[in-house]
Formats: C-alpha cells, structure tokens, sequence
C-alpha cells in the first residue's frame, strides 16, 4: 500500500493508548493529536486512525488479551481497510503484576508479529515510567525497554520494524513539579495535555518515517510551514498525476471492539 492510496494506522495498547483520564471517567486518545498533525503534515493524503487501547489488559496471554486481539484485528479489520502502521504499546500491567521483563519481551515479540507478516510497519514504544508502581523494581522495567530498543536495529524485519523511546520522551522524575502536573495524572497515566504531547511525539516519527518513503518513490512536493510541538518544518503534498483526489479529509476512527 502506497501512500497515495492513504494512511491507515493502528493505536494498539492498554489504558495509555486508550487515554485512560480521571479514574476511567474521561479518556482523551493520543490518537486525536496524532491526527491532527498528520493531517498539517501530509494534506492531500486520506489518514485513518483505529484506536484500540484496552484499560488494565495485559501483553502475555493468557490472561492478557494483546494477541487475540492482535489476532482478531488482522483476520477481520485489516483485509478489508489494510494498516500501514501500527502503533504498539504495553507491558505496564505485566510490570504490575510481577511478570519478568523477558516474559513480557517474547509476548510482544508474538505481538509485533502479526503487524509485520502483513507488511504493516510497526513503532513499538518503550514503557514510560511508572511512579504510581511501587511494586515494580526499576531495573526490570529499565531491563524491557533496553531489550525493546535493542530489537530496533535488528535488519531481519525488512525495514518495517521501528522503535521510539517513550520513556525518554516522557519523563516524570526529571520533569519540574508544575510541568510534571501539567503532563502526568495519576503516576501512571497522563492528563490529556500529556496524551497530546505524546500524539504529537508519535506523530514526528511517522511523519520522517511517511516522507523518507515519499521521496524515495517520488510523489511529493514540499512546502515550508511550522507546526507547534512536532519536529518538522515541512508540509509534504503528493504530486498530482491527475488520477488522485487532493485535499482528503483525514477521519479518527474508534471501531470500539476493544476500547
């Protein structure tokens, strides 16, 4: 799937993909950030965004559902409207409940297969920290990004495997307390000015990720513009060949199967 044929990416995770806000009263998807700057980067692309965070599940099945749902996804949704990236998150619950970072690494390796025999490029982040996890020794969840990053630069997945270190992205302890209040909620999740940095974080990536493929095949035009919180002062519009339709109205979906 080419660009000029659209953009449909995949938010997969637990509550942080949700946008879990308030105890699970509110959620607030970083998926809605991620789009909008999608959106300023690439105009004349058609971008679709299917979230599907689940609050409290886990990576290793059982009991944690990520590969069934994995599963499901690409025996139901993706035939019909194929994702070009997914977007992986988790191991927090796991960390939570005392599962050993090597456990938790071979189930998102599960995962993460999926996405990748279906040609689908897969950013897989790194946990953020966990503060409000005081039964979650450090080094094990230093241990899982380690191993998360170090996958990054394996060549065996054909270029299509990506990692983005969250946890870096995002810190809590390093952060000043008036920052730290306005990006994090409850030590464990974060308030939706934090989802929205995130969105955007996620959405630096993808955009180098989309052009760099843009300029290689030769559909793109660019035009100099800024965009606030994301790292890239380009807009990039597919060349007209006089077949595409321009300017799509990109559309977030949330199919709910999961949320």
């Amino acid at each position: 799937m080419t660009t000029r044929e659209g953009l449909h990416i995949l938010c997969f995770g637990a509550s942080l993909t949700a946008g879990y806000l308030k105890s699970g009263a509110l959620y607030h998807p970083y998926a809605g950030a991620l789009e909008v700057a999608l959106n300023k980067a690439f105009p004349s692309v058609n971008i679709t965004i299917d979230v599907q965070g689940l609050s409290g599940d886990d990576v290793i099945s059982p009991p944690g559902g990520f590969l069934p749902r994995m599963d499901i996804l690409y025996e139901e949704a993706h035939p019909a409207h194929p994702y070009t990236h997914a977007v992986i998150l988790g191991g927090t619950n796991d960390l939570v409940h005392l599962r050993h970072s090597r456990e938790i690494y071979q189930a998102l390796q599960a995962v993460w297969a999926i996405p990748l025999s279906h040609n689908t490029t897969v950013i897989a982040l790194t946990i953020p920290e966990c503060p409000g996890c005081s039964q979650v020794p450090a080094a094990r969840l230093d241990r899982l990004n380690a191993a998360i990053m170090k996958r990054g630069g394996c060549v065996e997945d054909g270029g299509k495997f990506y990692t983005l270190d969250l946890h870096a992205r995002i810190p809590y302890v390093d952060l000043h307390e008036e920052e730290r209040s306005e990006i994090w909620g409850d030590g464990v999740h974060f308030t939706a000015k934090g989802y929205d940095l995130m969105g955007n974080i996620i959405a630096e990536k993808i955009i180098n990720l989309v052009a760099s493929e843009m300029e290689e095949l030769g559909e793109v035009d660019e035009v100099e513009t800024k965009h606030k919180n994301v790292e890239t002062n380009k807009i990039y519009r597919l060349k007209d060949d006089g077949k595409s339709e321009r300017n799509f109205e990109g559309k977030l979906l949330r199919s709910g199967r999961v949320l």
